[in-house]
């Protein structure tokens, strides 16, 4: 069918939307509805985004591994506004071409395998440690997303930017002003509620970060704004403040947000489901399946986007060239041609447990997803060990996957013996 009578038959005329647009899914169960997305096809117009939905495993990957021949990232086109929001054109996230290979080889340097074992020893443990103390020092209750999980990736992320950590209006704001900008990306960069917050955040972020990026660029210590100024030129050029303050608000941004929720997907699959729950209590090592299947099952960002170079098919679908299209990775992640007769189960014996493509797939791979990994691997271990018979709390208000894009169960309300 083609994208007129697509288009036409959702939007024009006495037809009724098989299926609820996805920005009318917020703070409901978002799966259902997935699935009724998915009985009209592997790729559907939705009107509420303007955009095509793909909710094909294969697909997905498809498009994000033909980024720049056949699709390219969103930013790609970013208008001023854009590109102010996100911080300036050296953010990672804004670059394209050689460029983005450049700064992508700076923030793998920044994020090794060597260097993660000397930031769990030096800093994940500490601040987890010093997260969960303030937890077993409660009357035997607490709202393990709030009161523990929250803090975790903006306090590791302070931290590694040499920023005071243990600031808790640092870490609020830290949290509040990259929700806004989350929000602001998950309702399509143009919805006029969220620009206007997303814009403010912004400036808020810039303001946070400026005294400390002006700091180091005359007096280094061994942190990564230090980095940025000694290092980033050998694979971008010439620094000015503006590129190290863009390259500084994507690293701030991506260790501190998408692992908030990625630490409270996995709390919520090993305490609330009893499988999950007995596994672990059985084999430590376990933690590393419930990770994986809570990111597959309950992946922080539901979708992203990329935009067709040209007229072509996907899905047996015609997208005319400059088209959105929505990878819905909470679809596809659940998809049965990829994940066997019931993909929505949880299953901790997948041979390939991190077959999924929460962490995105291709040239704009999550370069923190080893970070994120071991933020989400430790945290758990720390509930376990330092909770004794921690379960959750049947007298108090239940999870809910609230939200639109970036999603989390909340609120983690467990009992603990003292």
């Amino acid at each position: 069918m083609s994208t007129e009578s697509i288009q036409g038959a959702v939007s024009g005329g006495p037809q009724k939307c098989p299926f609820t647009p996805l920005q009318e899914l917020v703070d409901r169960d978002p799966f259902p509805q997935y699935e009724a997305m998915r009985s009209n096809g592997p790729v559907i117009w939705d009107t509420s985004m303007n955009a095509w939905l793909v909710l094909d495993f294969k697909l997905c990957r498809y498009v994000e591994l033909h980024e720049e021949d056949q699709f390219r990232s969103m930013y790609a086109d970013a208008d001023p506004l854009v590109v102010e929001i996100k911080g300036g054109k050296s953010n990672i996230t804004i670059s394209q071409g050689e460029q983005h290979q450049r700064l992508r080889r700076f923030h793998l340097s920044l994020l090794s395998f060597k260097a993660l074992e000397s930031y769990k020893r030096v800093i994940v443990e500490p601040i987890i440690e010093h997260s969960i103390a303030q937890v077993a020092s409660r009357a035997g209750d607490a709202d393990l997303a709030r009161n523990f999980g929250d803090g975790i990736p903006p306090r590791v992320i302070c931290a590694l930017l040499g920023m005071p950590w243990q600031d808790e209006g640092l870490i609020d704001k830290t949290l509040h002003l990259h929700e806004e900008i989350m929000q602001w990306i998950g309702r399509g960069y143009r919805d006029p509620e969220s620009i206007a917050s997303a814009r403010a955040a912004s400036n808020a972020i810039n303001e946070l970060l400026l005294p400390f990026i002006r700091e180091r660029r005359l007096h280094p210590q061994d942190d990564f704004i230090s980095r940025v100024w000694q290092q980033a030129p050998s694979e971008y050029g010439d620094l000015s403040e503006e590129d190290a303050l863009s390259i500084c608000r994507e690293l701030y941004l991506g260790g501190a947000d998408t692992t908030v929720h990625g630490i409270a997907n996995s709390l919520y699959l090993m305490l609330w489901n009893a499988e999950a729950r007995q596994a672990v209590a059985a084999d430590r090592t376990k933690i590393n399946n419930v990770v994986e299947e809570a990111q597959r099952l309950y992946g922080s960002p539901q979708y992203r986007y990329r935009r067709a170079n040209a007229d072509c098919e996907l899905g047996g679908v015609a997208i005319r060239k400059n088209d959105v299209v929505i990878l819905l990775h909470g679809a596809a992640n659940r998809d049965p041609e990829r994940f066997g007769t019931c993909p929505a189960a949880v299953n901790l014996n997948r041979e390939k447990p991190g077959d999924h493509l929460t962490f995105n797939f291709g040239p704009r791979s999550c370069v923190g997803a080893g970070l994120a990994r071991m933020e989400m691997h430790a945290a758990l271990n720390a509930v376990l060990d330092r909770l004794p018979n921690v379960r959750p709390d049947p007298s108090a208000e239940q999870p809910r996957f609230a939200s639109l894009f970036m999603r989390s169960f909340r609120p983690l309300n467990v009992l603990f013996d003292q």
